[in-house]
């Protein structure tokens, strides 16, 4: 292990740890986010305080705005470029599954340090770098290396978006940013944008009475297909863009493992099928499975893939932009589903094998 040395120890001895704002009575307990069930912020007149990873983390308001990030999760990365923050960014873990081209561009000019990986945090270059706030993801695998940066004196911020079901939820977090970084109005005017373009495209197609397509989604891998629970943040999307999804009356909020059998059985004459790995067309689809062949979705070619924004490396900005903005999401499958009530809508994170 590279992370720690003498020199290492000398710093963290150096380093004195920040002093954070005590809750005083004016707190307010009005939580600032109305969907998330990861997150929660609330705020009194002289300070910030967000709850996220099962702890607790405070700033004064005069220590606001921060300057400074270094990033784990690739999916912060959207939500500081929806706010026009990539400046602040410092550090990014592992680049070859970054898409933003504004950071891979600043990391060819050696302008950003590699921080990590998804299983190791080179915490020496965040001690030597002291951003104003490191993000990451909870979990225990980088736990002690999480332990070593708050001994430091540097605050963590967890981001655990992918644990949220509801679209809206995962916009949300916008806010969180947007407070921190002194761009609150940008923030609040930018999701309530997003939310109404999500809640005007439910509405359009409620208002539509058309039929609701079958769908299914997902791809085997081994002996296992993993297809998203009823209760699954990709079971509410194909809901409210107007699909049938087959799984729905499922209560799993994870994925199922299902057997290729079990799978056909209830999928062979769906309408559509969604997500199918990264195939870019029918023909390596199916070279991959051969029983593919057997789903009407593939003999009508109704299949598509998530992966139109992606890179020569294989990053792909579904899972940056598409979670900044649901709403962009939930039009591309809108239009999949019922194309007659958004003619022209180019895709933007999806598209058609053929």
């Amino acid at each position: 292990m590279k992370y720690l040395s003498f020199l290492l120890s000398i710093l963290i001895f150096s380093i004195g740890c920040k002093n954070e704002p005590k809750t005083d009575s004016k707190t307010e307990n009005q939580n600032l986010l109305k969907y998330s069930k990861q997150l929660k912020m609330t705020e009194s007149a002289d300070s910030l305080f967000i709850f996220s990873g099962n702890e607790k983390l405070s700033f004064s308001k005069n220590e606001l705005p921060l300057k400074s990030a270094m990033v784990v999760p690739t999916s912060v990365l959207s939500y500081l470029d929806e706010l026009d923050l990539i400046g602040t960014v410092k550090g990014i873990s592992q680049p070859d599954f970054v898409f933003n081209p504004k950071i891979i561009e600043l990391y060819k000019q050696n302008k950003l340090e590699v921080i990590g990986s998804f299983d190791e945090i080179f915490v020496e270059k965040i001690l030597v770098s002291k951003p104003d706030i490191f993000v990451t993801s909870s979990g225990p695998t980088l736990a002690k290396y999480h332990q070593q940066i708050k001994n430091s004196g540097i605050r963590l911020l967890y981001i655990d978006e992918y644990d949220e079901a509801e679209p809206l939820a995962r916009a949300e977090y916008l806010k969180v940013f947007g407070r921190l970084f002194g761009k609150k109005k940008e923030a609040d005017e930018l999701f309530d944008e997003i939310e109404k373009n999500y809640k005007e495209i439910i509405s359009k197609i409620k208002d539509s009475n058309k039929n609701k397509p079958t769908v299914f989604a997902n791809q085997i891998y081994g002996d296992v297909w993993y297809m998203p629970g009823g209760r699954s943040f990709q079971a509410r999307l194909f809901k409210d863009a107007g699909g049938d999804y087959l799984w729905n009356d499922d209560d799993t909020d994870g994925s199922l493992k299902l057997t290729f059998e079990s799978v056909y059985e209830k999928a062979a004459n769906a309408d559509f099928w969604l997500n199918a790995g990264d195939f870019p067309n029918l023909k390596s689809l199916t070279g991959s499975y051969k029983n593919y062949e057997w789903f009407a979705a593939v003999k009508n070619k109704k299949v598509y893939n998530w992966n139109k924004r992606s890179n020569e490396k294989g990053a792909n900005d579904y899972f940056e932009t598409g979670t900044a903005r649901p709403d962009w999401v939930l039009k591309d499958l809108a239009a999949i589903f019922h194309p007659e009530l958004f003619p022209g809508h180019e895709l933007v994170f999806y598209e058609k094998l053929e």
